[in-house]
């Protein structure tokens, strides 16, 4: 399935969590998560294990930036 990350297209499998997004995008964002927020094309926080669809759009900002 088709997802975006800060406008950036990803391929992931059916299913995906937003974990599975932020890995194919930059494994060090993870590796450091309590650095990020992750919103959904709302601006809503999601949460690190939260589901994905085909076409979610997800933005991740560092805190205080």
């Amino acid at each position: 399935m088709k997802v975006f990350v800060n406008d950036k297209e990803l391929i992931l499998f059916e299913g995906a969590k937003v974990k599975d997004a932020v890995l194919s995008l930059d494994k060090r964002i993870l590796r450091e998560i309590s650095q990020y927020d992750i919103l959904d094309k709302y601006g809503n926080q999601t949460e690190i294990d939260g589901a994905l669809q085909e076409g979610s759009q997800l933005f991740i900002k560092k805190i205080g930036k």
